[in-house]
């Protein structure tokens, strides 16, 4: 497929509903974590400390990923990867102990994992390898689009009275909402040939 092919096709903008989603949702939170931690009443260092749980699981979930992906294939493991970010976001919604600081990270970094394996086959098995560089072009700038609007819209939110837990129960939903629609699309997507 050419880019200008893949940005017609319907399923590429569902499967972005998805894939946007941890870009938008991480750096939100990383980037009001003050803000969070003071709705909370964590301190500095724990919120610090909660990012060696993010990094250790991203890694390792990374590699097993991987393993599941060559197991099966990139479509069967797309609509499961956002599942832990809708829990991590709840958690996080919901909780207020310490603990949940590490548990929201434990979670990101499950979906962080699964999303750096998953979107490396992904992208070919659906489109094939010729234009590989040009789609992937368009995802990174869709994802790097997405991490910049995150903070500043949640943000602006939190300016007009919009609690920041409050979006963190939108952020779910819309978690939910595309894990559903993937679920759809990669039954359909796996029917289809390049």
């Amino acid at each position: 497929w050419t880019r200008a092919e893949v940005l017609r096709d319907g399923p590429f903008w569902v499967v972005c509903s998805g894939v946007l989603a941890p870009a938008f949702i991480g750096t939100s939170v990383f980037f009001h974590q003050v803000h969070l931690a003071e709705l909370k009443g964590w301190t500095g260092t724990l919120v610090a400390g909660s990012f060696a749980i993010l990094s250790l699981t991203t890694v390792v979930v990374t590699l097993l990923t991987g393993r599941l992906i060559d197991r099966f294939d990139a479509r069967r493991v797309l609509p499961f990867f956002l599942l832990p970010l809708a829990l991590g976001c709840l958690v996080l919604w919901a909780g207020d102990r310490p603990a949940t600081a590490f548990a929201f990270m434990g979670l990101l970094g499950l979906s962080y994992g699964i999303s750096s394996a998953l979107f490396g086959a992904l992208w070919p098995e659906l489109y094939g390898s010729r234009h590989l560089g040009a789609i992937r072009s368009v995802v990174f700038a869709l994802m790097v689009f997405a991490s910049a609007l995150g903070p500043g819209l949640t943000g602006w939110l939190i300016d007009r009275d919009v609690g920041f837990e409050t979006q963190l129960l939108a952020m779910s939903l819309w978690c939910a909402g595309a894990l559903v629609a993937l679920t759809l699309v990669s039954r359909r997507l796996g029917r289809r040939e390049l």
